[in-house]
């Protein structure tokens, strides 16, 4: 009868060591991110005739990429976009060419950035300034977009949401559902984990365009439990993001910039940008 016991008590440790074993070496379930949904599933920026968008990452509480845009019905729009410390501007009256305000900082990033402007045949520099470490050019280009390119831009803030699973948590009466993300394991390309999640994504029901989102979430790398362990622990190669986003589907008025003109005079404003 002790040996029976021996044996079982044996035989329950080597199922727990082995299970044990097994958590470090690959955890033992994975998650689809929202990017494995069906096309038509998943969330989407709005297809409106006019509408205007903003839109930021941050890693690590700084922000990594912002923008800001807006589409009229006339077929004016406009766009401002900081990604890495370069600030790009671009206006498109309702007819005519689209103007550009590039604010880069440093001498030699400025150099480099001349001469690609200058390389483009369809692009005139009409002015250039100095503000400190900044340097700014201001352009024009004959050749227009066959569409708004603010969409695309607003795109890629939407596409970052799709990282996490979600959950829908409520249905307003307007057909907006809201949606949290969820912790967890994750295989897409890499398997990553994502914890301290929080936030919300307000989406249409009908269409699936984000109305707002705002949510965060730290991410690791690591194929298995082991490296997730020595990621956090050693190496410290967790990241924590934020990604928030708004779009308003309203048909409002785009008045034109102030440096979008094609005078000598220098009108640019290089307030809160480097």
């Amino acid at each position: 009868m002790r040996e029976r016991t021996a044996v079982l008590t044996i035989g329950v440790l080597a199922v727990v060591c082995l299970g044990l074993v097994l958590s470090v070496l690959y955890p033992f379930t994975t998650s689809p991110p929202h990017t494995a949904n069906p096309a038509g599933e998943r969330f989407t920026v709005g297809d409106a005739d006019a509408f205007s968008a903003t839109g930021r990452i941050a890693v690590e509480g700084e922000t990594r990429l912002a923008f800001d845009g807006a589409v009229t019905t006339d077929g004016a729009w406009y766009q401002r976009v900081v990604d890495d410390g370069v600030v790009s501007e671009e206006y498109h009256p309702p007819s005519g060419p689209v103007y550009g305000r590039l604010t880069v900082q440093g001498v030699d990033a400025a150099e480099q950035r001349r001469a690609q402007l200058t390389e483009d045949e369809d692009e005139t520099i009409l002015r250039e300034s100095r503000a400190g470490n900044c340097v700014t050019f201001v352009t024009k280009s004959e050749t227009t977009p066959a569409s708004e390119p603010v969409s695309g831009t607003a795109s890629v803030f939407v596409d970052n949401l799709w990282a996490a699973a979600y959950e829908a948590t409520e249905t307003d009466s307007t057909g907006v559902t809201t949606y949290e993300p969820q912790p967890g394991w994750y295989e897409s390309r890499v398997v990553y984990r994502l914890t301290d999640v929080s936030g919300t994504v307000r989406v249409d029901d009908e269409t699936g365009a984000v109305t707002s989102a705002n949510v965060s979430w730290t991410e690791t790398r690591g194929e298995t439990y082991a490296h997730y362990v020595l990621s956090e622990v050693l190496y410290s190669s967790s990241t924590e993001s934020r990604t928030t986003f708004a779009f308003d589907a309203t048909s409002s008025s785009l008045e034109r910039p102030a440096w979008a003109t094609e005078g000598e005079t220098d009108t640019t404003d290089t307030t809160n940008v480097c």
